[in-house]
């Protein structure tokens, strides 16, 4: 056979010249000396010892020159059947791992030393016995450096090739036995991920799968999609290595853009997860050695993630300068995903290296459409599928990702209660459960339980929560399909002003809304939010925003003015950093394209610029008699025991008090019923009233309770 058609045959040959060149190394030991002494290795000669010292060396061997000759000609004949085997289509490991990292003969020979006795147990006895040492059974620096090196001059110049920085040690192929310095006594051996990459046993690259369940279309937008096809024409025509920066959300297709750069440049992609990276045991800098030498042996471009989810610590700035010392000396293609806008390599507001920057953007209205209805046509069928594609397109401004995500929860909760199909209450399930939960460090998630049957409002103020949840269901429609978000660089977010006397139902109103459209319902906790420090407050308030962009949920400010109050006339520091505070807050509310939702008591404390904002405003009147009465009527549930007694009209009549009074008058008299007839009575309500107009101040007179004011009277 001319060439090698298995790796296993080609090592097996490969381990012909560490065997020729130990016994050269021994015929040179022995060269001069009388037979063989059965202790050699064992002790120190005489003979040695002179050697040692300079002395007159003892001829040559004439065998040594041979076999010399014998090996120089064993090492050609392996290289020219590895060659023709790379010709015929048989790519061996070895080989390949020499040409990616332009490994020299002599780093290639240390290497094939250090792999002799991981294949074979017998070099383990050679190697003691060459380095007079019984225990030292893995070579070190002085046996490569004296099996490769013909003279002295030769083993000088090999010191080269043990350097941190040189690439058998850079790259991780070789290591040290202890982390202790390059000396002649350091046991060096092959790193186990090469070994098992020779041996045939590594984990593959990612390779880039084509996506069946969102092709390109789906993810990219035209202007994207142009982008990258003309990316991969250039880096087809470019040569060197080359980092991209991809920005944008989490599920936006960063790593889809990533493989199909690669796809079309016909590389594989290797994927590196940085957090994980640092949280193993391993020191950061071996395990991204390692990672990067993997991606060169394997040809790939690299993605990387996790970089802003790096502990927070003082080992960051090590990390990010170790890593961008990485990727200047990597020769291929390599990926940065990141959420943020900012640059997480710039260390210090500096960087050396430069970054090719490529922004990838959530999926807009009408592709997050065409998402959702590619996974909700087979279980709703087409006419529902499409109504309900366009109806959660428009309320949750998902990315590809969250969307996979959201229906993967839709169909586990169906799963769990033994259905084949999902339903649309299975998928707002699941949008819920996917979105994010980080606002509940500054925020309460409220869970909206009230529908519009629930709450008691004017027929006009109804309308107005009815167009609040038209212009959420619509957004896509009228923004994207006809074309009014091309008129407009801001304000595509929804903002909402409740104002009203206490209890008239405001909050209930925000959760009615939150309920309808099936969204997420966020009450942001004014405590957690303003600050006294000068600009934590904006940094708050930041946050918030950012993070109600991804979690697709409504913000409630309530008792809103304490926020979002009138600008005063700046007369110290105090005044000019409070209208700092709102004009920030003025900027974020344009900015955001969600739902905001602002409760006050006194709208008209609310300041001009806020107020011009609002797309709605909904004044929630002190309800009249007739709306009292429906309240008193709602309030009941079907359960509960009442009395005949119960005389709801007149408590509607006499009782001129907001709903959310009523509704603490009924659970008050449900408990004193609780504790007494286990009926709720007249009696019950009256008294429950007298302890309600106590509360808030308001006089309990003979006009108001009427017939029933002897009941209340003893105890006033």
């Amino acid at each position: 056979m001319t060439f090698y058609r298995t790796d296993a045959e080609y090592l097996q040959d490969e381990l012909k010249k560490p065997d020729l060149l130990i016994h050269l190394s021994i015929l040179k030991s022995r060269s001069g000396s009388e037979g063989g002494d059965p202790f050699a290795g064992l002790y120190i000669s005489e003979e040695e010892v002179a050697a040692l010292l300079d002395e007159e060396a003892p001829p040559e061997d004439p065998r040594v020159r041979a076999l010399a000759g014998k090996a120089e000609e064993t090492g050609r004949e392996i290289h020219r059947k590895a060659e023709e085997s790379r010709e015929e289509g048989f790519i061996l490991r070895l080989p390949r791992l020499v040409r990616a990292f332009h490994l020299s003969e002599f780093e290639k020979g240390a290497v094939i030393i250090c792999l002799a006795p991981e294949l074979d147990a017998k070099y383990e006895q050679l190697y003691a016995y060459l380095q007079d040492d019984l225990t030292k059974k893995r070579p070190t620096v002085g046996l490569i450096q004296n099996l490769l090196s013909d003279c002295a001059a030769e083993r000088m110049r090999s010191w080269r090739y043990f350097a941190p920085t040189r690439t058998l040690f850079k790259r991780r192929i070789l290591e040290f036995s202890r982390e202790n310095g390059p000396s002649l006594s350091s046991a060096v051996r092959i790193d186990p991920g090469v070994l098992a990459y020779i041996l045939g046993e590594e984990s593959c690259p990612e390779s880039p799968r084509d996506r069946r369940d969102h092709p390109p279309e789906d993810l990219f937008s035209e202007k994207l999609r142009s982008m990258l096809d003309n990316l991969v024409i250039h880096l087809e025509r470019s040569e060197g290595g080359k980092t991209f920066l991809l920005q944008g959300p989490p599920g936006a297709g960063k790593k889809a853009a990533s493989e199909f750069i690669c796809r079309g440049l016909g590389l594989s992609l290797h994927s590196i997860d940085l957090s994980a990276l640092a949280a193993r045991e391993e020191e950061f800098d071996a395990a991204l050695a390692r990672s990067f030498r993997d991606a060169i042996l394997m040809g790939s471009a690299l993605y990387l993630e996790g970089l802003d989810l790096l502990a927070v610590d003082s080992k960051d700035v090590h990390r990010g300068a170790v890593l961008l010392r990485s990727l200047e000396d990597f020769p291929g293609l390599a990926f940065i995903a990141t959420p943020s806008s900012q640059d997480p390599l710039a260390l210090d507001g500096r960087r050396r290296m430069a970054l090719f920057r490529l922004e990838v953007p959530p999926q807009d209205y009408a592709m997050r459409k065409r998402i959702w209805y590619g996974h909700l046509r087979d279980h709703l069928g087409n006419g529902d599928g499409g109504r309900a594609a366009e109806d959660l397109a428009s309320k949750f401004r998902f990315t590809a990702g969250s969307i996979d995500e959201a229906v993967a929860a839709a169909q586990s909760r169906a799963l769990q209660e033994g259905r084949g199909e999902i339903s649309i209450e299975d998928v707002y399930e699941g949008c819920s459960s996917s979105s994010s939960r980080r606002l509940s460090s500054l925020a309460r998630r409220i869970d909206p339980r009230y529908t519009e049957n629930d709450i008691v409002l004017p027929e006009e103020k109804m309308r107005q929560l009815r167009e609040i949840q038209v212009h959420v269901r619509y957004k896509g429609l009228v923004y994207t399909d006809w074309g009014f978000e091309e008129k407009l660089s801001l304000g595509k977010g929804l903002n909402v002003l409740f104002s009203g006397p206490s209890g008239t139902g405001k909050t209930m109103a925000a959760e009615v809304i939150a309920k309808e459209l099936g969204i997420d319902l966020y009450k942001i906790d004014l405590s957690m939010v303003v600050s006294k420090y000068i600009g934590e407050t904006e940094k708050n308030l930041n946050k918030i925003f950012e993070e109600a962009e991804m979690s697709n949920a409504i913000l409630f400010f309530d008792e809103a003015d304490a926020l979002f109050g009138k600008r005063s006339e700046v007369k110290d520091a105090h005044d000019r950093y409070a209208n700092v505070e709102i004009g920030y807050l003025l900027q974020k509310m344009e900015e955001h394209e969600g739902i905001a939702i602002l409760a006050s008591n006194l709208g008209k404390n609310i300041d001009d610029a806020f107020l011009r904002r609002m797309h709605f405003i909904v004044e929630f009147p002190f309800p009249e008699e007739e709306l009292r009465l429906r309240i008193w009527r709602g309030l009941f549930p079907e359960e509960a025991p009442v009395s005949e007694d119960v005389d709801l009209a007149f408590l509607a009549k006499k009782f001129k008090i907001a709903g959310g009074n009523i509704k603490n008058v009924i659970i008050n008299a449900a408990f004193l019923a609780a504790e007494d007839s286990r009926v709720i009575t007249m009696e019950h309500l009256i008294l429950a009233t007298r302890d309600e107009f106590l509360k808030i101040g308001k006089l309990c007179t003979a006009s108001d309770f009427g017939k029933y004011y002897d009941l209340i009277c003893e105890d006033l």
